[in-house]
């Protein structure tokens, strides 16, 4: 094995996120919470890419998501947990809609972060919740 798949093999290895890793998380979770598409857009590579399995959709490219970031609707309030998944930070979303008293599970993104910027989300819906340990839901 070569010097520098054995470095790399290592660095996977342990398990949990960076520092960095972590504050970006948590830059995430709050401009998510905030509505805040300045701060998510500011955190975010130029080459972004986002997809959501098993539905088909791929979005690539800041250019191009920036709008819908920017668009997207106020459903409600949001609370996101931080937590991994494969070793990687992962937020799990939390919606309460207009006259809901709870937060309910809603989606989990992992992020996949380069060069201090997330350079993709992967967005999986609300079954993994109850898979990673995760309230069926949180209390305003």
């Amino acid at each position: 094995m070569s010097d520098h798949l054995s470095t790399k093999r290592s660095e996977w290895s342990t398990g949990e996120p960076s520092d960095e890793e972590q504050a970006l998380l948590a830059r995430f979770i709050d401009a998510h919470e905030r509505f805040e598409a300045a701060a998510a857009i500011a955190i975010s590579a130029e080459s972004l890419r986002i997809t959501m399995p098993p539905q088909p959709y791929l979005f690539e490219g800041l250019a191009s998501i920036g709008p819908l970031i920017e668009g997207a609707p106020r459903e409600g309030e949001w609370r996101l947990l931080p937590t991994l998944a494969n070793r990687m930070p992962t937020a799990a979303s939390y919606l309460r809609k207009a006259g809901d008293s709870q937060f309910r599970p809603f989606k989990f993104d992992v992020l996949r972060i380069e060069h201090g910027k997330i350079a993709e989300i992967t967005t999986f819906g609300p079954e993994l919740f109850g898979v990673f340990g995760l309230p069926p839901t949180v209390h305003a």
